[in-house]
């Protein structure tokens, strides 16, 4: 006995289907917008907390946390890349 497979190929459902996946974008967009702007105000204002650290020997004391530092400045670039550009 073959397997019985059903296949509905109905236009209403795609309709649906494709509606809810405009929404689901706008909703993930709507999300994203904020996250952006947090993101680039970190990339942007975090380097000038670099040079005090610095002449204070931070990096010396706290290596790791100097590093860390550096990799969430650029975790916020590229997080925060978009945020105010024209669509």
């Amino acid at each position: 006995m073959e397997p019985v497979t059903m296949s509905v190929q109905s236009p209403s459902l795609e309709r649906t289907a494709d509606e809810s996946l405009l929404a689901l974008r706008a909703a993930a967009e709507l999300a994203a917008r904020p996250v952006r702007f947090v993101a680039f105000w970190i990339a942007t204002l975090l380097p000038l907390t670099y040079v005090p650290m610095l002449a204070m020997g931070v990096p010396a004391t706290h290596g790791t946390t100097f590093a860390g530092l550096i990799c969430l400045n650029a975790v916020a670039f590229v997080a925060g890349h978009g945020h105010n550009r024209p669509d």
